[in-house]
């Protein structure tokens, strides 16, 4: 297995930069996730890694090797896309056979390695059959077998459940973790679904634009984000997000009379930036109330997304409309009157120019 450090990588598209100074060192062993919007370069950044991408300056090493001038066959990486790319006339165990005939690996080392990966995986039962006979699940099971089968010293994925139905990714995010816990390898995976994201990283490498967000563990990311973007991004829902005003001890939003009542010392830092505050709320750290409560100011409901385990209940609450986790069944319907209270250790504060989180960042 191996280390993998980028450092202050750039790449261009002719006039078009798509990585910006990135910095970034992956722990051998680890399951990093990169996650942004499209076009946010997660996935060149991944090629870069590869060797399917040159890079315009900057370093790549593995294992303390410069590779960036390396090509990807001589990198001892292996990649998983997100198509199946099986060979459609071999057999599941010609498929992963493939790449040990390539490098000459005498027959009875083959059919263990492979008999191997195939129990791993939990595809032993189909290695004789051609690959489209399989379900769709299986089939990239294979095609990651296949990646896996001689042991390189990273695995990378890019959007390898993309083509697959809700059930199949969510079985399939099951059995990547799983095998990443058994095998020990350093992975490193692609994805635009923050939620597949969080479920698989050790870590989390949030790109926007080309440019660096933030890395951390999916808890440190949800619960310390280090700017806006992060903010909004993580989460379902998405963090909500108010203009607000700071007079001493009270946080208002727009279009409200009554404030919400924070701890002095802790808005006494916040104070030099006057109306240039926006306060991040997560669902869970607003609070409902069906009755009149100390602290707490009247709203109206105007939206209840029933989600089984729990609704999502947006509220007004003067010009800003809040979304709300609850219990299901809290709330009966549109347009009933409800209080709103804050869970205030976890409210957020970010800057409105340079969109930084001034309290509680990691």
């Amino acid at each position: 297995m191996a280390q993998i450090k980028m450092i202050n990588v750039q790449k261009f598209f002719g006039q078009n930069q798509v990585l910006q100074d990135l910095n970034l060192t992956i722990e051998d062993g680890e399951f990093v996730v990169f996650v942004g919007q499209s076009g946010g370069g997660k996935t060149t950044a991944l090629r870069a890694i590869a060797g399917l991408e040159t890079i315009t300056s900057g370093k790549i090493l593995i294992d303390g090797v410069e590779v960036q001038d390396r090509k990807a066959a001589d990198r001892d990486i292996a990649f998983v896309f997100q198509s199946f790319s099986l060979y459609p006339h071999m057999t599941v165990r010609e498929n992963i056979t493939f790449p040990l005939r390539a490098v000459r690996m005498d027959k009875t080392a083959r059919d263990k390695a492979v008999n191997e990966t195939a129990e791993i995986l939990q595809i032993t039962e189909h290695l004789d059959r051609k690959p489209s006979s399989l379900s769709g699940g299986d089939m990239q099971r294979v095609a990651i077998g296949r990646a896996l089968v001689r042991r390189p010293q990273a695995l990378l994925m890019d959007e390898p459940l993309g083509v697959l139905d809700s059930k199949l990714r969510e079985q399939m995010r099951s059995e990547l973790k799983r095998l990443h816990i058994a095998r020990g390898s350093t992975s490193v995976y692609v994805t635009h679904d923050q939620i597949e994201a969080m479920s698989l990283a050790d870590q989390m490498v949030i790109l926007h634009d080309g440019v660096l967000q933030q890395v951390g563990a999916p808890d440190d990311v949800y619960l310390k984000p280090k700017n806006l973007f992060v903010a909004k991004f993580v989460g379902s829902p998405v963090m909500n997000v108010a203009d607000v005003q700071i007079n001493g001890s009270e946080v208002t939003m727009k279009g409200v009379d009554t404030g919400f009542t924070f701890d002095e010392s802790t808005l006494a830092s916040l104070a030099k930036y006057d109306t240039e505050i926006t306060l991040g709320l997560r669902p869970e750290a607003i609070l409902l109330s069906q009755a009149r409560t100390k602290g707490y100011t009247q709203a109206v409901t105007t939206n209840i997304e029933p989600l089984g385990s729990h609704d999502i209940v947006d509220v007004r609450l003067g010009d800003t409309v809040l979304r709300v986790r609850t219990e299901s069944g809290f709330v009966s319907g549109e347009g009933q009157p409800v209080w709103v209270g804050l869970d205030t250790t976890q409210a957020h504060f970010f800057d409105k120019k340079t969109e930084l989180n001034l309290r509680g960042a990691a």
